[in-house]
């Protein structure tokens, strides 16, 4: 694919909930990114990114929710099963592997922040990061202790941490897919680089995504709600405040509503 075909995604969710999930799924790939690379500061920021999904966890009931929506898609997609046009043997599939899930969520006993609230160690670090460098070496002697174990040993106790949100991130792979490909992309202009369009309010969209050419000098700033949603394009200034471009910016836009 040459840089004239690819497209970059710009993401807005539009409740509480799909603003969660795309937190989680930032932060899960962030995690298994720096998790298996050897230098002390990937398994910092791996830390890093294991305390977030922890924050999230233990500031709502994030798995009542996602139990909740696992069995929305299961029902919703059961009844899919009914036209004619669907593909029989990918949906069977998914509903196969919403089914695990659901089961292994429901099976869970406790909330997986909770339970890792009893972990000191992580507990001590999570409490110091709060403060701009407060997880250097004289703060957390214990932590810089840890990190000069081997590289093997540490990322074995990462996985090990992370083992009580496998689930959790399958859960949130699968729904965010879901949300992503609910839809196709329109074509659409953004006249002076303005973009404005209602939502049907008994049409319960998920997520707005806006997709602009690779190697642009300008970016889309998203907003909305359950009613509506604008979509500002702004040009990209270096040390200075972006500004709204006056140009006609065409782009494409998927509203996804599943």
């Amino acid at each position: 694919m040459t840089d004239s075909q690819r497209r970059i995604a710009y993401e807005h969710p539009l409740n509480e909930r799909t603003r969660s999930l795309l937190r989680l799924e930032h932060l899960f790939e962030q995690t298994e990114f720096h998790m298996p690379q050897p230098e002390i500061w990937n398994t910092r920021a791996a830390i890093d990114g294991l305390l977030g999904i922890t924050n999230i966890f233990l500031r709502s009931d994030l798995k009542g929710d996602l139990i909740k929506e696992v069995d929305r898609y299961r029902k919703a997609l059961e009844r899919l099963g009914q036209n004619q046009t669907v593909d029989i043997e990918r949906l069977d599939d998914i509903l196969d592997t919403l089914g695990d899930i659901y089961s292994k969520l429901q099976g869970s006993t406790g909330s997986p922040g909770h339970k890792m609230r009893r972990n000191e160690f992580l507990m001590d670090i999570m409490q110091r990061s709060s403060i701009p460098g407060g997880n250097c070496a004289f703060d957390l002697p214990y932590f810089h202790y840890w990190l000069q174990k081997p590289a093997e040993e540490r990322e074995g106790q990462l996985r090990e941490w992370m083992g009580i949100y496998v689930d959790f991130q399958e859960a949130v792979k699968i729904i965010l897919t879901l949300i992503r490909d609910s839809t196709s992309a329109t074509e659409e202009v953004a006249k002076d680089g303005f973009f404005q369009q209602t939502l049907d309010p008994q049409v319960p969209t998920q997520m707005i995504r806006v997709f602009t050419r690779y190697g642009v000098d300008y970016f889309p700033e998203i907003s909305g709600g359950r009613h509506r949603f604008t979509v500002r394009f702004m040009g990209a200034a270096r040390d200075a405040r972006p500004a709204q471009r006056k140009e006609d910016i065409p782009f494409l836009l998927a509203r996804c509503v599943f």
